[in-house]
């Protein structure tokens, strides 16, 4: 008796906590430029700078989490049932969104590499 394969979403966490880590390592310097472009600003925008100690932490914790999640997503899988067909099958679009979040994830490690250039 071969069960059906069932999505997997072990990978969900791990790409939620990196988008939220991502989220609040540019917290301190992206994300203020990012709201006085769209056309929202404030004396509260300097506050996020509080932030900025906890970036490389927050830039850290990120990475091990899209780590996480491409080795969930991407690794080969292995044959777990009998009659040899995958254990999980993994959603296209949990795939699409590990990339959006990896191209995310790097904003906050590109703008202080490549700010000095524009100085």
């Amino acid at each position: 008796m071969s069960a059906a394969p069932q999505a997997t979403t072990d990978a969900k966490p791990a790409l939620a906590l990196a988008a939220l880590a991502t989220l609040l390592a540019s917290a301190c310097c992206v994300l203020p430029l990012m709201l006085a472009i769209v056309g929202i600003s404030g004396a509260w925008i300097s506050r996020m700078r509080v932030l900025e100690p906890y970036s490389p932490a927050l830039i850290a914790l990120a990475l091990a989490s899209l780590g996480f999640a491409a080795w969930r997503l991407f690794r080969a899988g292995a044959a777990c049932n009998a009659d040899g067909s995958p254990c999980a099958v993994v959603q296209p679009v949990v795939r699409r969104w590990f990339w959006v979040v990896a191209v995310l994830a790097l904003v906050p490690i590109v703008v202080p590499l490549l700010a000095p250039l524009f100085y």
